[in-house]
């Protein structure tokens, strides 16, 4: 779920700067832009491990507790205590990380604008399909998952992409904001 998290909030960056791009120099707004996804996906891997590392630390301390009230073996509740601790690692590492590789991947892109290797028009139009092809595959991945339709997961997701793009267009256009 951090990784479509990671997926929107870039989504949301992209159509600012598409916006942006109307009343802007493009070098300043891909860069701004750049910034702000950097520092935006940095931000939700440092929430997203924190977060999970104290949610699952203290799941896993209140079951180790009832563990020891229940159970007379030291050696069962020892080898749990153990497999918790790289469980709660393994967990918070994947919260951390899936939106800060999903951002990264979405804002490729507009890397290679500087270098020259890319316009901007064609960076953000490259990564706003990349991010809609990431949101697809992700509600793939949880329909495989729950057992249900992957099609129907690709879609919804897909759709939440696209209702973003447009609220967000919808906002600046009747709050005038990029369009003078």
């Amino acid at each position: 779920m951090n990784g479509f998290d990671g997926a929107l909030t870039m989504l949301g960056l992209l159509i600012a700067g598409l916006v942006s791009m109307q009343t802007i120099d493009p070098r300043i707004v891909v860069s701004t832009t750049l910034i702000a996804a950097v520092a935006s996906s940095v931000a939700m891997c440092v929430s997203g491990f924190s977060g999970a590392y104290m949610a699952e630390s203290a799941e896993r301390d209140r079951e180790l507790d009832e563990m020891r009230v229940s159970t007379t073996s030291a050696r069962t509740v020892a080898k749990y205590a153990d497999a918790s601790k790289t469980t709660i690692l393994v967990v918070a590492a994947v919260d951390g990380l899936s939106p800060l590789i999903v951002s990264l991947l979405i804002m490729f892109p507009l890397f290679l604008v500087p270098v020259g290797l890319l316009g901007h028009s064609a960076a953000f139009a490259i990564a706003i399909l990349i991010c809609l092809a990431l949101l697809f595959l992700l509600g793939v991945f949880l329909g495989h998952v729950s057992r249900s339709s992957i099609w129907k997961g690709g879609v919804m997701t897909l759709f939440a992409g696209l209702a973003t793009a447009l609220l967000i267009l919808l906002v600046s256009m009747f709050t005038g904001i990029g369009f003078y």
